[in-house]
């Protein structure tokens, strides 16, 4: 059941939601119905509008804009850092990673492609883990899978202390309410919000409310919260916090920057220090669905912030929690699409990855109808 949940702590994107929209009458059967309104079921709405003759859309979504993290998460449109694929290569093979930078290179493509007037923070990535021989061993690989020498060896600045870094040229800092809009904006899709989900199944969708819609093809996109309308979903929650400081000064370089295989990340917004992580720190308390932070992360992000920073002169003005979802649990667990009928999809667990994956998936569905 997808159920309404309680307010939490806003992230730093959400001061720019518009208003609360005023419940939406529904249409008793659309040609494709979307459930969830984040990244994934945007992209789907927009792309079909695209086709020459596009179906009625309808998407629904339980909260007043989105719920898990689609505007939760840091911001990060990224393919990905060395540190985290070295990782990933140990648990599910070097094929694997690589396909996925590949999707997610295109993801990217399509980002740019499709919101030209989005802007961007064009300032790269630096991996500021150890530059070890296996790294260095992998970037030419990671370089041809990218189809472009995106990945480096330079100098990095980090706390005002200089050393070696893997710099990717290509990732970019990206609002995601901005994108959102964006792609709302884009599409012919009717939107409905506040608009919960009991069930999903057999051409006829059931709100909390009673309500029903019927449709032709249905597809859930709910990431995280997918075992709430199919109890069989292998998708399993992950709770991510993000702290955004005061306005700083620091000698870091003002790029996106990844610690620790990628679980700490950070970059720098309207001159305040953005900076989240310490899931693998407390995995067993951060697989949950539940968006309420943390006092043990928060102590964590403080002071990730100060060896970031190099000084603890800030306070932090912002702390919330984005939930993702992963496939069997894993960071690189499989496809996230998963036929639960003949006429219903879920579309659900991007392992942290849906701001560059969902517009892949979402093009190469709206391309089968």
């Amino acid at each position: 059941m997808q159920t309404c949940r309680m307010p939490r702590n806003p992230s730093y994107w959400e001061s720019e939601l518009p208003p609360e929209a005023a419940p939406a009458a529904l249409p008793a059967r659309v040609d494709v119905l979307v459930v969830g309104a984040g990244f994934m079921g945007r992209w789907l709405a927009y792309f079909l509008g695209k086709r020459a003759n596009p179906p009625s859309v309808l998407v629904l979504e339980r909260d007043r804009y989105t719920y898990g993290a689609s505007s939760r998460n840091a911001g990060f449109l990224t393919c990905g850092q060395a540190g985290e694929m070295l990782a990933d290569a140990a648990e599910v093979g070097l094929d694997a990673v690589l396909e996925t930078l590949r999707l997610r290179r295109h993801g990217i493509a399509l980002v740019r492609r499709e919101m030209p007037g989005l802007e961007l923070d064009e300032c790269g990535s630096t991996d500021y883990d150890p530059v070890t021989q296996a790294i260095r061993e992998l970037l030419p690989r990671l370089n041809e899978a990218a189809g472009d020498n995106i990945y480096s060896i330079r100098e990095a600045c980090l706390a005002g202390h200089t050393r070696p870094a893997v710099f990717n040229r290509a990732d970019a800092g990206v609002h995601p309410v901005r994108l959102l809009k964006a792609l709302q904006q884009g599409s012919p899709a009717r939107y409905a919000f506040g608009a919960a989900v009991r069930s999903v199944a057999d051409g006829c969708a059931v709100l909390t409310d009673g309500r029903e819609v019927r449709y032709g093809r249905a597809f859930a996109c709910v990431n995280a919260f997918a075992s709430e309308l199919d109890a069989s979903s292998p998708v399993v929650p992950g709770r991510g916090q993000v702290i955004v400081t005061s306005p700083v000064s620091t000698r870091t370089d003002r790029t996106l920057g990844y610690m620790h295989a990628g679980y700490d990340y950070f970059r720098f917004v309207d001159g305040r220090l953005l900076i989240g992580g310490g899931r693998h720190l407390h995995r067993q308390a951060e697989t949950t669905s539940e968006l309420e932070g943390t006092a043990q992360l928060l102590a964590y992000l403080r002071s990730a912030a100060v060896r970031v920073l190099g000084h603890g002169d800030f306070s932090v003005d912002y702390h919330w929690a984005g939930i993702m979802g992963f496939v069997g649990g894993r960071h690189l667990g499989g496809s996230p699409r998963r036929r639960v009928d003949a006429s219903t999809e879920q579309v659900a667990g991007f392992g942290g990855m849906g701001v560059a994956l969902a517009p892949v998936y979402a093009q190469q569905i709206a391309a089968e109808f």
